[in-house]
């Protein structure tokens, strides 16, 4: 019956035989999703030529909308001017990211405070201390009496499973960094998220130092050499790993390795905070008391993607206590933190590429 496939061809525009449901496209009993019909496209030697014209399109489209949506707060907060000298740096090679555990949690990984509180919950410590500990951002006081709680074996255990696991999917504004960042990256996150986005864009490290390697850290750095800087250390090894308060004091107060890892970032390049939250943090007080003595005209101003804060007194406050940093907030808008550092992190790619 050959000669009736003509007319087969006439009648599948019939709602009857053919219909789209919730993005699925119906052709009489056979059913494709969207990516089903593009990999129908797909030859025989891998090529995708009409997944890569439409993907094409999509993200021109997607990033102009982020571009928009950037420009957008940035006037409504008056940021546009803090930014284009972000650009100007990043245009002259001159920034280096520093990422924090807000850039990791889209892909599943816990904040500070969840992490602490979910495993205090695991003790017979009293629920009130770590809500006070943590009200008053001493959370490496919280994370010791956590670890104290435990016995070594079991919290570095915890650590390992919580952190060192690859969770899937990746998401999020990490994503993003490997094509805006092609030089180092320093992060004081246990996760391996950075990691695995820059292997994902083809891009790894050559090498991945701790913290406590405090003069190779400044030697790569002055021979401009590229690297993955865990400043805190890594989720599978205790080894340079600071979390707890008896951690920060051994790196960063008796051996000092962390203080001049820290210092030797801030002669080098201008940092870039993101998913920082920038409060009460030894990194920074360490920051803020190398920019006392040397100077703020003898250092590279640094840059923060930040929430804006609830009333115009704590944004005064706020960007008062930042610059004694030498850092310059970038403010977004509340609640709105993946988006707004997509946005921007967007706005940065484009207009720089």
């Amino acid at each position: 019956m050959k000669y009736l496939q003509d007319t087969f061809k006439a009648e599948l525009s019939d709602d009857s035989n053919t219909r789209v449901e919730d993005g699925i496209v119906y052709i009489r009993s056979r059913y494709w999703s969207a990516v089903d019909i593009l990999e129908l496209a797909r030859t025989a030697d891998g090529r995708n030529d009409v997944f890569d014209e439409l993907f094409d399109e999509w993200l021109q489209e997607r990033i102009e909308n982020k571009c928009s949506e950037a420009d957008e707060f940035l006037d409504k907060l008056d940021q546009q001017d803090r930014f284009l000298r972000l650009i100007e740096a990043h245009k002259d090679g001159n920034v280096m990211p520093f990422v924090g555990a807000g850039l990791s949690m889209p892909s599943g990984y816990p904040g500070w405070s969840y992490f602490l509180r979910k495993q205090w919950l695991q003790t017979l410590l009293n629920e009130s201390d770590l809500d006070e500990l943590l009200e008053n951002g001493r959370y490496e006081d919280a994370a010791q009496k956590l670890a104290d709680a435990f016995n070594d074996a079991l919290f570095s255990e915890t650590i390992d499973h919580t952190f060192a696991c690859s969770r899937e999917p990746l998401a999020g504004a990490a994503g993003i960094l490997p094509y805006i960042f092609t030089g180092s990256v320093v992060t004081t996150n246990f996760d391996n998220v950075i990691e695995r986005c820059y292997e994902n864009a083809g891009l790894t490290f050559p090498d991945k130092l701790s913290g406590y390697e405090s003069d190779i850290i400044r030697r790569m750095l002055l021979s401009n050499q590229r690297f993955l800087l865990k400043l805190h250390g890594k989720a599978i090894s205790g080894k340079g790993r600071i979390l707890t308060k008896s951690e920060y004091d051994l790196y960063y107060t008796e051996g000092n390795t962390l203080n001049k890892a820290v210092k030797a970032l801030c002669d080098s390049k201008s940092l870039l905070f993101l998913g920082c939250s920038l409060t009460v943090d030894r990194t920074i007080s360490v920051i803020k008391d190398y920019v006392t003595e040397q100077g703020h005209e003898n250092l590279p101003k640094h840059y923060a993607f930040l929430e804006e804060p609830d009333t115009k007194e704590e944004r005064i406050k706020r960007n008062g206590d930042l610059a004694a940093c030498h850092i310059y907030p970038i403010w977004y808008p509340q609640y709105l933190h993946d988006e707004s550092i997509e946005a921007l992190l967007m706005k940065l790619y484009n207009s720089t590429k």
